[in-house]
């Protein structure tokens, strides 16, 4: 097989499955070890895919966050088992976090505790919660158009007067190398300040986010828990090293 021919099958291929070991990419091309490696080096280079601990996998726009409905069409199924882990952790009395996102909006069908209070900057959060007959508070600030949160230095003050036993975060990067991400500094203030403000953090991520890297850093400076899902557990190839650096949960 012509180079220019393996390497167009295997762009195709991790477009279509978003991550693929070397071990596949070598028996699909039929080619060996070191070829299939060589290839993957120079398709990193071009921008084509990211390399990942034994295979490669597809990769995203890093500066440019899709919008909410794009979001929503994404994993829905792993974004449901995600949150609905995460919402058996919630307990009758609690007060918790809720942060912007689609992960997060999927929680709250499945919250049935009693007498628990949200605090959210998810606008889209605020209905949902509402109907279920759930005290709410919004945090102040501007809405970002995109994800319908709110950012910047009115929201992370608004926050300061609050104290968390639980808050759920959403993500769109974990990697081993430089941790936690998003696209946005703002939405990282946010992040980072609900982080500080809770006894007990969960950050949910789907499948999609692992090796993945965003433009801002969310620091934290104590322990968190990592909510996935089932296929992440079982299909990301380099899982046991985010398991020795990350508290990962994953699978119903």
């Amino acid at each position: 097989m012509l180079t220019a021919e393996r390497h167009q099958l295997i762009i195709e291929t991790i477009n279509q499955r978003e991550t693929v070991s070397l071990q596949e990419l070598i028996q699909l091309t039929e080619s060996s070890t070191s070829t299939i490696r060589r290839d993957l080096s120079q398709l990193e280079k071009n921008g084509m895919l990211k390399r990942v601990h034994g295979g490669a996998m597809h990769i995203a726009q890093r500066h440019e966050e899709r919008n909410m409905t794009d979001k929503e069409l994404r994993h829905q199924d792993e974004k449901r088992e995600i949150a609905q882990s995460a919402a058996r952790l919630i307990s009758d009395g609690d007060t918790i976090y809720l942060d912007a996102g689609t992960t997060t909006l999927e929680m709250i069908s499945f919250i049935d505790q009693q007498d628990i209070i949200v605090v959210t900057n998810g606008l889209t959060h605020v209905r949902p919660l509402l109907d279920k007959g759930i005290r709410v508070y919004m945090t102040g600030g501007e809405v970002k158009s995109t994800t319908y949160a709110n950012i910047g230095a009115n929201a992370v003050k608004s926050l300061e007067r609050y104290r968390f036993d639980k808050a759920f975060i959403g993500m769109n990067g974990i990697d081993l190398k430089y941790g936690l991400t998003t696209p946005d500094p703002n939405e990282s203030e946010m992040k980072e300040k609900a982080i500080h403000l809770s006894s007990q953090v969960y950050v949910l991520i789907d499948h999609s986010k692992f090796n993945e890297v965003s433009f801002a850093e969310v620091t934290y400076e104590h322990s968190i828990e990592v909510l996935t899902s089932e296929k992440a557990v079982n299909n990301i190839s380099n899982m046991d090293q985010f398991k020795e650096k990350y508290n990962i949960n994953g699978g119903l």
